[in-house]
């Protein structure tokens, strides 16, 4: 379930097609990876929310509102313009860049 307070930032995302097994099915108004910021010590989970229903592919590059449930405890490490990798667990699926945070 997304944060009551977000969404957190709007982040350009990328859906990497150069990694192994890329997420070949797509993602959806909803998805939920976790994100790895190079000024956050440990992965932090978070809801993406798309302007439309559109199902998202490897090598597909779009804005994404982002909402964090931990936000309060690791928000003031993360800057416009820092870049940061979207896993399922320990699978790089792809990345992103802080655009604007909210």
């Amino acid at each position: 379930m997304p944060s009551e307070k977000g969404p957190h930032i709007v982040a350009e995302i990328c859906l990497a097609s150069d990694v192994p097994d890329p997420k070949v099915g797509g993602v959806r108004d909803g998805y939920a990876p976790h994100h790895r910021f190079s000024r956050v010590d440990y992965l932090v989970s978070g809801f993406h929310r798309y302007d439309d229903a559109q199902l998202r592919h490897p090598g597909d590059t779009w804005l994404a509102r982002i909402s964090f449930p931990s936000w309060a405890f690791f928000g003031s490490g993360v800057k416009v313009g820092d870049r940061f990798d979207i896993l399922e667990m320990s699978r790089l699926v792809g990345h992103g860049v802080v655009k604007e945070i909210l």
